[in-house]
């Protein structure tokens, strides 16, 4: 069930940001939604499965991305990698201690995919406007965890509640 549950959170992910959050800005901004879904399955299911799972959802992004495949699917591995290992000596009971880690574990997102992204050839990536638009996403991502968290955590419960 939990597979199903996930691949419907993904999807739904995916389907908001390329419908709502291509008109909705902030700056000129829109939410990073994958970004922010690689880091939250890092945060909740742990080093072993959270990688995985934030990879699985950077390939489904790519799949819309113009820069080549795999460029989300990697970066956000790793910074699923960093936040899960982050969490680990971390205590869970502060919303406010989940939002800044989905803040900075945004940032790095957007910060990660302009780096690889011109590893691997696409020039033009990497500027002061980029530096601008992780901040904002960081901040963007950060405000909307309450409303993710808890859907993200559904999705990685078996079972009924």
């Amino acid at each position: 069930m939990i597979p199903l549950k996930l691949a419907i959170v993904s999807v739904a992910a995916v389907v908001i940001q390329l419908t709502l959050f291509v008109e909705v800005r902030i700056a000129g901004v829109a939410p990073e939604l994958l970004a922010m879904l690689g880091v939250l399955l890092a945060f909740y299911a742990g080093i072993e499965r959270g990688p995985i799972l934030a990879f699985a959802a950077g390939l489904l992004w790519d799949i819309y991305l113009p820069t080549p495949l795999g460029v989300a699917a990697v970066t956000f591995a790793i910074v699923a990698f960093s936040v899960a290992s982050l969490e680990e000596g971390l205590f869970h009971d502060s919303v406010a201690q989940l939002t800044v880690i989905v803040g900075l574990g945004s940032v790095a997102s957007v910060v990660g995919y302009a780096l690889i992204g011109e590893v691997v050839g696409q020039r033009g990536l990497i500027d002061v406007e980029m530096l601008r638009v992780a901040a904002i996403v960081g901040l963007i991502n950060a405000a909307l965890t309450p409303l993710l968290a808890p859907v993200v955590r559904w999705a990685l419960v078996e079972g009924r509640r």
